[in-house]
């Protein structure tokens, strides 16, 4: 394959590209859209920004100003800890509207995030944002279809793809050729978006330059490999066929099963071949196996009355009301351990199960380069269900600390004898509220992600490979009349 060849082939299909003033004014609009879009995201970033610090410094201010109280009260009153959304999500903002943002820790019960977008919009939510990440996604590959279908095939009408062969150009070099210089012109549309980002990103407020770099650095390069595989579909869909108008069709119904029907499929088959039980069930369950392992609440129950029995005789006392430390609060401690120790453990179960879903949804990325751009794209974005998890289990662990806490300050502030009528009731000074520590919400960080979904990384160097061998099979079969 000639190199000069090569350069003149793509440097007129890229001149051809940008002279056509209906391609600049597509590229002019997508462009404008996709800054629209991210102006948009930053700005609803910002609101939901500040509502989150106005909301976290009213629930810090309100358990610090609680007045001296029972540590058992405390812990039934309970603390609300956020969920606040990367930077990147004004670029992909992926699962972040379908997943809940707030979550109210209590002692003994272990809830669930709730506030989500979708949640409190209306339906047309659920089809998906318009997002840049959307645009680039889903727009973009049908804008390449549509500018690149008749490349080759409009040659072959013309007769002109024999007189570049007896100019010397080889059937790779024609192909080659027609890739490169279609996938420089996709570039247009990306090109303009990722400085936008890296600015914007910058910007806001929670905002790591390293990072976001880092994270940026995965997407622009996953973009462009996702690009030159729809220009070298593009391309071979259109050396194959006979003529322009059957391109067209067939590369459009290639968009329709690549974007549409089998994301969607892949999904409802991953929901079914590994079901998850409902919110009402999942809770019953995590209770009926605390019951099995001991009922606080229950006097009798074989498990606190053996810790009743240890007590008594480590401390050489008859009666709980005897012993120097509260007993109250050691069954409330002995109590949330179990029930916590045993909602992780099923919490973990359910995790998997999603963990299952989203693997097959990475492993068909190996069989759709969109459901592979898609998942790397939230990965790298911050906004995957992944990070997701990260905030339910620093949740979970704040929560189990903080109930703790308050067992503990019953242990060894409040009295086993109960107060008399007019006596002042048993609580610890405000004080204590102050000194447990705020809850901080740490981003999952680039590398830990992309090691737990290594696989629509990839399924993208995966497609590349593919692209070059099809390129190489299709230029020995390339018929040019």
């Amino acid at each position: 394959m000639a190199f000069s060849h090569l350069k003149l082939i793509i440097r007129k299909t890229r001149e051809d590209l940008f002279k056509s003033k209906q391609n600049l004014l597509i590229a002019a609009t997508v462009i404008l859209f996709c800054f629209l879009s991210i102006g948009i995201g930053f700005m609803n970033y910002g609101e939901n920004y500040s509502k989150v610090k106005e909301y976290r410094k009213e629930t810090r201010d309100n358990w610090e100003h609680r007045p001296d109280k029972h540590p058992h009260r405390m812990a039934h009153y309970g603390y609300l800890v956020f969920r606040i959304g990367h930077p990147l999500s004004i670029f992909d903002n992926g699962l972040d509207d379908y997943l809940g943002n707030v979550i109210f820790l209590e002692a003994h019960k272990q809830n669930t995030a709730n506030l989500s977008e979708a949640g409190s919009s209306g339906i047309l939510v659920r089809f998906g944002t318009f997002s840049s990440a959307f645009i680039l996604q889903v727009i973009v590959p049908l804008i390449i279809l549509f500018l690149g279908f008749g490349l080759i095939s409009r040659e072959r009408e013309d007769a002109t793809l024999k007189i570049l062969t007896i100019q010397g150009a080889s059937p790779k070099a024609i192909l080659w050729g027609k890739i490169l210089g279609l996938c420089q012109f996709s570039l247009v549309f990306l090109i303009p978006v990722i400085p936008v980002v890296l600015l914007i990103g910058v910007w806001a407020e929670a905002s790591d330059f390293a990072d976001i770099v880092s994270r940026l650095l995965v997407i622009f390069p996953a973009y462009m490999l996702y690009y030159f595989f729809f220009c070298t579909l593009t391309v071979l869909i259109s050396a194959q066929s006979k003529a322009s108008s059957t391109a067209l069709v067939s590369l459009i119904g290639s968009w329709l099963i690549l974007v549409v029907f089998l994301p969607k499929g892949v999904q409802f088959a991953a929901q079914n071949l590994y079901p998850t039980p409902s919110r009402i069930a999942f809770e019953t369950q995590v209770e009926e196996d605390v019951l099995k392992v001991g009922d606080s609440h229950n006097p009798d129950d074989p498990h606190f009355k053996h810790i009743k029995d240890s007590l008594l005789i480590k401390y050489n006392v008859k009666t709980t009301d005897e012993l120097p430390v509260n007993y109250g609060g050691i069954v409330m401690k002995e109590g949330e351990r179990i029930s916590a120790k045993l909602y992780v453990e099923h919490l973990k179960k359910l995790q998997n199960q999603y963990n299952q879903q989203q693997k097959l949804n990475e492993i068909f990325g190996f069989i759709n380069p969109v459901m592979a751009i898609k998942n790397l794209s939230m990965t790298a974005s911050g906004t995957d269900y992944f990070a997701y998890q990260q905030f339910q289990n620093q949740a979970e662990e704040y929560r189990y600390k903080l109930a703790q806490r308050m067992n503990d300050l019953q242990i060894e502030h409040i009295s086993n004898i109960k107060p008399k009528e007019g006596e002042k009731p048993a609580m610890v000074g405000h004080e204590n509220w102050r000194k447990f520590p705020d809850f901080q919400y740490e981003f999952a960080s680039l590398k830990k992600s992309l090691t737990h979904q290594f696989l629509s990384l990839a399924a993208i160097i995966f497609w590349l490979l593919a692209c070059v061998f099809a390129v190489g099979l299709s230029a020995k079969n390339l018929k040019l009349l």
